[in-house]
């Protein structure tokens, strides 16, 4: 191609997911003159914020807190970003209103493809060009500009081009090479707000369970997190958002050898459940736990301890000790996690380090990174879309900043 050819922009974003699609828009709504181009290797925009919440798009919480997220940096000097609640009144000028739902926020819609065509329709009724199918293999930094693919010029380039979870919506690392060629150090990654494999021996009999109850991490033996919500069992897995909330790490956990338990406690509002369950000591001791948990789990704990289909004032303190324990601190072997096919987000990413409070790169001027391909991921509850949001609105000042 000629370099007459070359087709020249003010800003290039690559990626039309959530990030993308909000530096886009906020872009416009403050410099309508703005020549935007959006780059993205799907047929259409939002892909993977089309699945999000089950399709509900979850789209933040009311309690924004730097506590709820994660990264191999300090946070703390990003924390002004990231407890940011501006992107609400953002969403609802593009034409997404919201509702709350126990301080989760949601689209009014509850539709998830509602949002994205929201964003779809303001970006193209403000005349920002999205060249859809795309893929960037190259992008290179001569003469205080960006050449991508050898092809297209710019004096700002944005990445948003997600992590590598849910890879059938295109996020498959593509920023990661980009940014090692541009001698950025990507950390360590793993998959994050997954399914926890487990191998109990009576987990098939569980498929399909779920129970309001306290889950603990054990590494080496050593309390690591605390989570209270609901679990759900499948047959071969642990999951529920308070299982989602303690994967982010176990996968390293488990590639150094290390051991890994989640201990849960069924009934953690009750303390002294002993002296309630002896009133049902004529029931069978199956029966007697069905008073306090669910059925299919009360017989798993009576086949673990050996009293199923024992009259519960007829067992011995042995096994009646190891019911109780059972009910409060029931062990289940962590052997794997779910990988990045089914992981809601990248736990790791670009280095912290190298960019400023405006997520510019701190080597390569006019050169900004957003959303989950940064080295910083939320817990459950809409952080990490609230964490698109936030860093692209940042990003998207800064670029302002320098054109006025």
């Amino acid at each position: 191609m000629n370099s007459g050819d070359i087709m020249k922009y003010d800003v290039v974003i690559i990626g039309a997911g959530a990030s993308g699609m909000m530096c886009s828009s906020f872009l416009k709504s403050r410099m309508k003159d703005l020549n935007i181009l959006l780059l993205e290797k799907n047929d259409k925009v939002g892909k993977k914020l089309s699945i999000t919440g089950n399709g509900k798009c979850n789209l933040g919480n009311n309690d924004l807190k730097v506590d709820y997220f994660h990264s191999n940096n300090d946070l703390n000097s990003f924390k002004n970003i990231i407890e940011n609640n501006e992107y609400l009144d953002i969403l609802k000028n593009i034409g997404i209103l919201t509702t709350e739902e126990n301080g989760r926020i949601y689209p009014y819609s509850m539709q998830a493809i509602s949002v994205c065509k929201s964003f779809e329709r303001y970006l193209i009724s403000n005349d920002v060009k999205i060249k859809y199918n795309y893929t960037v293999n190259k992008v290179v930094y001569t003469d205080n500009e960006y050449i991508i693919n050898d092809e297209i010029k710019s004096r700002f380039v944005v990445l948003a081009t997600g992590g590598i979870t849910y890879p059938k919506t295109g996020s498959t690392g593509d920023g990661y090479k980009i940014l090692k060629s541009l001698n950025h150090r990507i950390t360590n990654i793993y998959p994050s707000l997954t399914y926890l494999m487990t191998n109990y021996k009576y987990q098939k009999e569980l498929q399909g369970v779920r129970v309001n109850a306290k889950a603990s991490l054990i590494v080496d033996n050593k309390l690591e997190k605390e989570e209270t919500g609901q679990v759900q069992f499948t047959k071969n897995a642990l999951s529920g958002i308070c299982i989602f909330n303690l994967s982010r790490n176990v996968k390293r956990y488990l590639d150094d050898n290390k051991s890994v338990i989640i201990s849960i406690d069924f009934i953690p509002e009750c303390d002294n459940i002993d002296d309630y369950l002896k009133q049902f000591k004529n029931y069978k001791s199956q029966e007697a736990l069905s008073c306090v948990i669910n059925n299919k789990l009360a017989n798993v704990i009576c086949k673990d301890t050996n009293t199923y289909d024992k009259q519960f004032n007829k067992i011995d303190s042995k096994s009646f000790y190891n019911i109780m324990d059972k009910l409060k601190n029931m062990n289940f072997k962590i052997i794997g996690v779910g990988d990045y096919l089914v992981s809601q987000v990248t736990n790791g990413g670009a280095s912290l380090d190298n960019f400023n409070n405006s997520l510019e790169s701190k080597t390569n001027h006019n050169l900004y990174v957003i959303g989950e391909l940064l080295d910083i991921d939320g817990d459950c509850g809409g952080y990490n879309l609230s964490w698109a949001f936030n860093s692209a609105i940042v990003a998207a000042k800064d670029i302002i900043s320098k054109l006025v």
